[in-house]
């Protein structure tokens, strides 16, 4: 899938004040290097220097994730696809759910979503064992957990945050790893209100800042971002509009259907927040127009960024708060 973008997206700056809104230009971005099969889902999106590393579902994988790098070249608004990630010579993969997160130094390491393995990236695209686990049978945990691990950061040597949850329809919690002592623990629950507990009506996305030491929580079916300390403590809630989510459609199946979808991914850089924002439901998509919240870690909304093209489906910052997003298609980097 090598292919030209000739996608064009205007993008205005609004700030917290009734200034004059600027305006500011993107690059689009053009496909070289390996092709990429058909795609169903783009999962996640991270970047370290000038490498995007991105998980994908396909349209036939049967929900396996794949894992790939890009390099991006931003002089020439290309981006050059690199071979698959864990991927054996006899066709089969080291990790069938991988996640890619980013130690101090801006390495990256690969955790099993399904099994909390970890492993090392080398030679460009193997995944080596380190023969540790995130969360393993001989770990001392809280509570049973669910074997899904998600939005996974690493601390320090040996210490990761991430989100774990019940089995079934039970809590979530923002948790806490430390590899060495195989012990697990909880940060801070994840729930909008006492009267919604259990994680389904409260999913969203977890992102952490080295640098503050701290965590942000953006809630997708409500208008709201926490971020809360390595304690628990709760810093700030951030509040963009009202609440829609009536608790009724918790007994509809597809209730993620007939409700507004709100922070639908976040992103972060050492000092800020980015927070992809719909506030539309999931079959308005390609007709109500995103924005970008930019928040710092202290909970102020420092500007708002409206896209006048949708739908845009995952974002990724780099540490000099520029973003590249994905729409379902393409890749477009976004200068702030």
């Amino acid at each position: 899938m090598k292919t030209l973008i000739s996608l064009t997206l205007l993008l205005m700056l609004v700030g917290c004040s009734a200034n004059a809104q600027p305006t500011s230009s993107v690059q689009t971005l053009e496909f070289t290097g390996d092709s990429l099969p058909a795609l169903r889902h783009i999962t996640d999106m991270k970047i370290s220097g000038d490498t995007l590393y991105f998980v994908y579902e396909t349209e036939d994988g049967f929900g396996q994730r794949f894992l790939r790098s890009a390099v991006i070249d931003y002089e020439n608004a290309k981006l050059s696809i690199r071979p698959e990630i864990g991927k054996r010579e006899d066709g089969y993969y080291v990790s069938y759910m991988p996640y890619p997160f980013f130690d101090a130094s801006g390495n990256v390491h690969i955790v099993s979503q399904d099994d909390g393995e970890i492993y090392d990236l080398s030679d460009g695209n193997a995944l080596t064992r380190t023969k540790k686990y995130l969360v393993s049978g001989n770990s001392t945990v809280p509570f049973p957990m669910s074997h899904y691990l998600q939005d996974v950061s690493m601390v320090s040597q040996d210490n990761y945050v991430f989100i774990g949850r019940e089995p079934n329809d039970g809590l979530q919690y923002a948790m806490a790893a430390n590899t060495a002592s195989e012990n697990v623990d909880t940060i801070r629950k994840i729930a909008i209100s006492p009267e919604l507990q259990s994680w389904m009506p409260n999913a969203g996305k977890l992102t952490y800042s080295g640098k503050h030491n701290r965590l942000a929580f953006a809630y997708r079916l409500h208008p709201v971002i926490e971020i809360f300390g390595m304690d628990g403590e709760l810093v700030k809630r951030v509040q963009i509009a009202a609440d829609t989510f009536d608790p009724k459609l918790l007994e509809e199946a597809d209730f993620e259907d007939l409700t507004p979808l709100h922070f639908v991914d976040i992103s972060a850089s050492s000092d800020y927040i980015y927070a992809l924002y719909w506030g539309c439901m999931y079959s308005e998509r390609e007709t109500t127009v995103p924005c970008i919240y930019k928040i710092d870690w202290t909970g102020n909304v420092i500007a708002k960024r409206d896209l006048t093209t949708s739908p845009i489906y995952k974002i990724a910052v780099t540490d000099e708060d520029g973003i590249i997003v994905w729409n379902g298609k393409y890749y477009i980097n976004v200068e702030l």
